[in-house]
């Protein structure tokens, strides 16, 4: 195999599996959010099977295929199978009777107000369920959108809202 597609295929690989790591470790202390809240309910397992994959494949790609089916290899081809359900068991484990950011539904509820200085910046309400003790709380948040994909969203108090940076949003009738 081309060693420059191995490298780029093995910091693919390690990046996935950091990613998981800082997304169940960090995740809840980053601001970053995903825009569309349906994706943000499927992307933990989508991250999670991508985990198991890149590790079984990094230790795929230990395998000399010019030895063969030797016992080396075999074992390198079981082992990697049992190493890849390690995600899968962390991702269960840590969601155990616990309310995690990546097992609330969250639903939007309506925008109290937009920015004057910025189009992308507006104060929503959420709606959060909790999916494992069925928790409804609803929180206001301050919601600057990056891209279409992701916003940087942060909890506010309506009380602290100055009128003077703000329009307050008035539904279309």
């Amino acid at each position: 195999m081309n060693r420059t597609f191995l490298l780029c295929l093995k910091f693919i690989f390690y990046t996935i599996i950091l990613w998981f790591i800082v997304y169940f470790l960090a995740g809840d202390y980053i601001s970053l959010e995903f825009a569309n809240y349906k994706f943000a309910l499927v992307f933990p397992r989508i991250l999670t099977f991508a985990t198991a994959a890149s590790i079984y494949c990094l230790i795929v790609l230990k395998i000399k295929s010019e030895d063969g089916w030797n016992f080396s290899n075999i074992m390198k081809f079981i082992f990697g199978i049992l190493l890849a359900f390690i995600p899968f068991i962390i991702f269960e484990y840590l969601s155990l009777a616990r309310c995690n950011f990546w097992e609330t539904t969250k639903t939007y509820k309506g925008t109290l107000y937009h920015s004057k200085n910025s189009d992308a910046e507006k104060i929503i309400v959420v709606e959060s369920v909790c999916k494992n003790t069925q928790t409804v709380r609803r929180e206001t948040k301050r919601v600057v959108s990056l891209t279409p994909l992701f916003n940087t969203v942060s909890s506010i108090d309506t009380a602290t809202i100055k009128s003077g940076n703000w329009n307050e949003f008035k539904a279309p009738h």
